[in-house]
């Protein structure tokens, strides 16, 4: 379960990035993260994936306080959390296979486990012909694939999606989201960042909505209500 209780994050110079913010999000649940351009949803994912730190509030993750984490061990606690990022940053002199194979090399992972487990990732993503190619090779939705299958072959029990669909055309969003539905089907939490009001529409999962760094609504898309409060 992630947790946060009236967190806050203030930049140097005084930018407020979000103001307040609390919510829960269930073991296992999917949910959406919208707002307009700079109303705090990327700040609100690095601050769960431990790359930022609120000024004030609290945040846990499974009853774990994150302040209390020493720094020596959030790369352990990145380990449960895979993060999905709308340019991809991938690595365009090395394979799709190596691409995906790197976290788990950096954990020392033996040879035959790396094999598998990328393998299965690629398959789960349905690039298990694509292994060999480089980034440069694939289109813009394969390339997301891609980094969803890096997110995805450490086996995490937290998926975050930052505009996973921000260069895709509709039917290509679509078909992204789906993957993380498959994922969220066994029990992964999958929260995904986006400003596709039409995609959240589609799906009906609850839905966080942040403005200037405020939650404003927390629950199922409403259309033209939480499009009209978007633009004010």
């Amino acid at each position: 379960m992630i947790r946060f209780r009236k967190v806050n994050k203030t930049y140097p110079g005084g930018f407020a990035a979000l103001k307040d913010v609390s919510f829960e999000i269930e073991s296992g649940e999917m949910a959406f993260l919208t707002g307009h351009s700079g109303a705090g949803k990327s700040t609100l994912l690095k601050l769960i994936s431990l790359i930022e730190k609120p000024t004030a509030g609290t945040i846990k993750i499974d009853g774990t306080e994150l302040s209390t984490i020493p720094y020596r061990k959030i790369p352990f606690v990145r380990r449960n959390i895979g993060m999905i990022f709308q340019n991809h940053h991938l690595l365009m002199d090395r394979t799709v296979f190596d691409n995906v194979a790197l976290p788990l090399i950096i954990e020392g992972y033996s040879q035959k486990e790396v094999v598998k487990r990328v393998d299965g990732a690629l398959e789960k993503v349905q690039l298990g012909d694509r292994a060999r190619c480089y980034p440069y090779m694939l289109s813009g939705g394969e390339q997301q694939r891609v980094g969803i299958a890096r997110a995805i072959v450490n086996k995490p029990s937290i998926i975050l999606a930052d505009e996973p669909t921000g260069n895709l055309d509709p039917e290509l969003s679509l078909g992204i989201v789906r993957l993380f539905e498959e994922l969220n089907a066994v029990g992964v939490s999958v929260i995904i960042a986006t400003h596709d009001l039409g995609l959240i529409a589609r799906m009906r999962y609850r839905t966080l909505t942040l403005k200037n760094g405020a939650m404003i609504t927390d629950g199922v898309f409403q259309g033209l209500n939480t499009t009209r409060d978007l633009s004010q």
